[in-house]
């Protein structure tokens, strides 16, 4: 408790000595990862990063887009009496930063499917996708679904896939809360090529397995459990699922790549 109280006053590696152990123990992140991003972006925008993913990063609720401007006030104004504090992202109108409130399962609106907990990076790769109300999209993988249920409320149809039951059960859940009709969900390997999908889908979402090391902000553990040799072979899985699925793309149509992750 004493160390917590003076945590501001604690010695510090020497900055002109050795930067690289400065930054990692300032902003309490691996050395090797402070190294990786040091040499990819330099020094200065590598701590303008690591001092972001120190910041609190309040719970963003994505609204559905089928609610009308009224509802949504309505909803943000329940959930507001709840002594939540709700921010409209400046990115998209329907996205809200929530910050003070109880558990989001047990706010207004959460049960009758008025919204989910998306950030809004996430529904911006569905925005820029470009999706129209005649579209068939394909989401590789999906799980938890936050991609699949904002292009359906876009598209005409989506086939939403993962690789397990356990992750298929997940997209289900939201699914059914969201009322979403048009969403078929499937248990599927996608470094798997499906030839009867081939030249199928006007747009395929793959948001691929990756390191995270750009929610770090959100999930701390993810700097004690990654290294260097865990990125090699994501990279690995990632070209195999990009081989077999970007073929699902029909001539004209959008595959749109995402990672939540800061290292190329």
């Amino acid at each position: 408790r004493n160390v917590a109280r003076n945590k501001e006053n604690l010695p510090l590696p020497d900055a002109e000595k050795d930067f690289l152990q400065y930054l990692s123990v300032k902003y309490s992140m691996p050395t090797w990862l402070v190294d990786l991003w040091s040499r990819r972006y330099g020094f200065p925008i590598t701590e303008t990063m690591l001092s972001g993913l120190m910041q609190v990063h309040p719970v963003s609720l994505r609204f559905s887009t089928k609610l009308s401007a009224s509802e949504l006030e309505a909803c943000c104004e329940q959930i507001r009496s709840r002594g939540a504090e709700l921010v409209q992202n400046p990115y998209l109108p329907y996205v809200y930063q929530m910050q003070n409130g109880e558990s989001f399962s047990a706010l207004p609106g959460f049960e009758e499917g008025k919204y989910l907990v998306q950030d809004v990076s996430s529904a911006l790769v569905v925005e820029m996708a470009g999706i129209t109300q005649q579209d068939f999209v394909v989401d590789v993988c999906a799980a938890p679904g936050g991609k699949s249920i904002l292009a359906s409320e876009k598209a005409a149809r989506v086939l939403s896939r993962d690789v397990s039951a356990e992750k298929t059960a997940v997209i289900e859940e939201n699914i059914h809360r969201m009322q979403c009709n048009n969403i078929e969900v499937q248990v599927f390997d996608g470094t798997q090529c499906d030839e009867a999908l081939l030249g199928q889908a006007d747009v395929v979402l793959l948001d691929v397995p990756c390191s995270g090391l750009g929610i770090m902000g959100k999930k701390r553990d993810i700097k004690y459990h990654a290294s260097s040799e865990g990125i090699a072979e994501l990279n690995v899985l990632q070209k195999e699922i990009v081989r077999a699925s970007a073929g699902y793309v029909k001539m004209g149509g959008i595959l749109m790549y995402s990672t939540c992750t800061i290292h190329r």
